[in-house]
């Protein structure tokens, strides 16, 4: 996983089942990190026996180094079973990367998923809370939740942003509406046997306007480019999004107003962004989670080795909705892209 802004740029390595994962980053500037906050980010991610996520715990402490200018970040892996995996040599799970990896290199072992895996989001969550903190310096706040679960939607910007919202990573909660039904529809999907996915909203507060690269270096596709890094993540859109579609520009645009001298927005159905650059509303975006693929459900599938079809049960430790876990993921990958903008004014 490689990405590389106009002043950040970052690699996380390792695999799902190896004895370690990191992330090694340039271009970030440098910082005095709080330990016992950037515990608490990452036990947002973490999982915790809730009834949404795996079974495998992992510490997520990571040893982190910051010199010439590098910034290194290791996690040990330290609770693997590889053994789940075994019946299913040469067999690609449904939806998973494994048939495309297989048609990349020939591969026939997919324990874990590999590099493709959602483990590799946790050094990604060290960078991300680097990068938060980094922003949080210049009053600038990134806070994310969910806002859907399978059928169940929640608290929405869609229809204004609440101190609830922008409150609920502080929290240490992912949902600030209609979290008690949001479990159930995932308890539901897990005694069926099944996954679930959703919807991750995220606002930036106290962001100036003028930041991002026009339309060619957009804010936006400077966020959007590490997002779909996420591997779960299969949509995003900014503001009203793709709701635009249906509107008339009457109703699309945002109007200019006068508020105490200051110049100010009716609405924001723009996501805080016109042109590709921050216009000093509040950034919001939605994205979208596909449920987790790993399911114990019977799916088909095929045997690479043999050339026949199969039918396949994937057992093993698995979210039954990664949605939650990666709230902290989202607010992550933002931080990065937003650090990457605003690192121009140390140039």
């Amino acid at each position: 996983m490689k990405w590389r802004g106009d002043n950040i740029a970052f690699e996380v390595y390792g695999t799902s089942h190896a004895p370690e994962i990191g992330v090694t980053a340039t271009g970030l500037p440098a910082l005095t990190l709080d330990k016992a906050a950037l515990s608490a980010f990452m036990d947002r991610r973490r999982a915790k026996k809730e009834a949404y996520s795996t079974e495998r715990l992992e510490a997520d402490a990571p040893e982190i180094t910051f010199e010439k200018g590098v910034f290194r970040a290791v996690i040990k892996n330290t609770n693997v079973r590889s053994k789940d995996y075994d019946d299913l040599y040469g067999i690609p799970r449904p939806s998973h990367a494994d048939y495309a990896a297989h048609l990349m290199d020939g591969r026939l072992d997919f324990s874990g998923g590999g590099e493709f895996s959602g483990r590799l989001t946790a050094p990604l969550c060290v960078l991300g809370f680097a990068a938060k903190s980094f922003l949080k310096q210049r009053g600038v706040a990134v806070s994310a939740w969910v806002a859907q679960i399978g059928s169940v939607a929640g608290a929405t910007y869609k229809t204004g942003l609440t101190d609830e919202m922008l409150s609920c990573g502080e929290k240490g909660e992912w949902s600030p509406l209609r979290k008690g039904e949001m479990l159930k529809e995932i308890e539901n999907a897990a005694a069926n046997k099944d996954s679930v996915g959703g919807r991750i909203e995220c606002a930036v507060t106290g962001l100036p306007g003028g930041v991002g690269g026009g339309i060619f270096g957009s804010m936006e596709g400077k966020i959007a480019s590490i997002l779909y890094l996420i591997p779960a993540v299969k949509g995003v859109e900014f503001g009203a999004g793709f709701a635009l579609a249906a509107m008339n520009g009457s109703e699309a645009n945002d109007p200019l107003v006068i508020k105490d001298g200051k110049i100010d927005f009716l609405k924001n159905d723009a996501g805080g962004v016109n042109g590709g650059l921050t216009n000093g509303n509040a950034l919001t975006l939605s994205v979208a989670v596909r449920p987790t693929p790993s399911i114990g459900k019977k799916q088909r599938s095929v045997d690479l080795k043999t050339m026949r079809e199969v039918e396949i049960e994937i057992k093993g430790r698995h979210d039954a909705c990664i949605v939650p876990r990666a709230v902290p993921v989202v607010e992550a990958a933002v931080a990065i892209a937003l650090a990457d903008a605003l690192s121009e004014e140390r140039k």
